[in-house]
């Protein structure tokens, strides 16, 4: 029992031991048990594993085109990331992202195609409608929590099939292109695109942008009192509120700023890369959103996962043309290391019981 012990302590092996106690470490182990999964089963398309990861990195990281692709799927999935990443500090779990992001997209669209002005002014305009799109998305599901006490994993998740039948019907219908044959927007005039910073590198503003919200929802959460406030209302909302935290304010606050980030993504995506919402335009950010929040722990974490993320993503059809491996099974890999992330948390919540009883 004394070797057990000394081991589970990690005194013979500190690296094993800051792997199984701290939250990066079980982040770690549950990305490396995925890959080594991943790798597995592409055995069974008859692909030789390593081929099949290096196609994926060739794919999303070989010249400047994929790259700049790989970082502006970094900078939505980060977005998509912090959405659920701040609501859940708070015991509020966001999956209405995907939502949001349709219509924060759609609201800068339609803002940046009817406002005139300087391209300053109706840009900036354009991501405010965004994240005010967002924020107005996930209202139904707060209050509801709040009055009643619903289950916001249902109300959100409502939410997002509501928000994307109302954006197929609107670029069906009254926002539909003339000149368009299928669902689409009229494109972003060319003066209101997010401009390229710096121009030569081919990188939009959004991806700066991205950066420096990432940076500063750090800070508030780890250095300021609010961020207290956070910790205190997720831990337990009756000791908070005893003490004198306005929980329910404290509740809405990192709610709304989570959705609006949401919607902040949409209408980056649509005014720095497809400038315009059409039929199909978008992926499974929001629901990618939710692995990274989990995976990355805080703020600045979720930018490598979201990074990782955004390889698979952009490399995916590369690495099925060069090996034959379907590029649907990246998505298998997309939830595996949340499963794996709760499974490795409980056995250590458990291991850390038994120690010390």
């Amino acid at each position: 029992m004394k070797n057990g012990f000394e081991i589970r302590k990690g005194h013979n092996f500190p690296a094993i031991h800051w792997l199984w106690q701290s939250q990066v470490g079980i982040s770690i182990l549950s990305l490396t048990l995925s890959l080594i999964l991943l790798l597995s089963m592409s055995l069974i398309s008859g692909a030789q594993p390593f081929v099949v990861l290096a196609s994926l990195f060739e794919g999303a990281l070989r010249g400047k085109h994929s790259i700049i692709s790989t970082i502006r799927e970094t900078a939505i999935i980060t977005l998509a990331g912090l959405a659920v990443l701040i609501p859940i500090r708070v015991g509020f779990f966001n999956i209405g992202g995907q939502g949001q992001i349709e219509i924060g997209a759609l609201a800068a669209v339609i803002v940046a195609s009817n406002l005139q002005g300087s391209p300053a002014v109706v840009i900036t305009a354009a991501l405010v409608a965004a994240m005010a799109g967002g924020a107005l998305t996930v209202f139904a599901p707060l209050f509801l929590k709040i009055k009643r006490g619903a289950s916001e994993v249902t109300t959100t998740i409502m939410m997002n099939f509501a928000c994307i039948q109302l954006v197929s019907a609107m670029i069906t219908g009254v926002l539909k292109d003339p000149g368009a044959f299928y669902g689409t927007t009229r494109a972003i005039p060319e003066e209101y695109r997010l401009p390229f910073f710096p121009p030569e590198l081919g990188l939009h503003m959004g991806v700066w942008v991205t950066l420096i919200i990432a940076m500063i929802a750090y800070w508030v959460m780890k250095r300021t009192v609010f961020g207290m406030y956070l910790k205190a209302v997720g831990s337990n909302k009756d000791a908070a509120k005893a003490s004198g935290i306005s929980v329910n304010k404290v509740l809405a606050v990192a709610v709304l700023a989570g959705a609006a980030l949401a919607g902040l993504a949409g209408g980056i995506q649509a005014m720095g890369v497809t400038y315009k919402v059409a039929e199909g335009w978008s992926k499974t950010w929001g629901f990618t959103g939710i692995p990274v929040a989990f995976l990355g722990g805080n703020s600045l974490g979720v930018i490598p996962v979201a990074f990782l993320l955004a390889i698979l993503e952009t490399g995916a059809r590369h690495m099925q043309a060069m090996t034959g491996v379907p590029s649907a099974l990246v998505y298998v890999f997309q939830g595996i290391p949340v499963l794996l992330f709760v499974c490795l948390s409980a056995m250590r919540l458990l291991n850390k019981k038994s120690s010390s009883a």
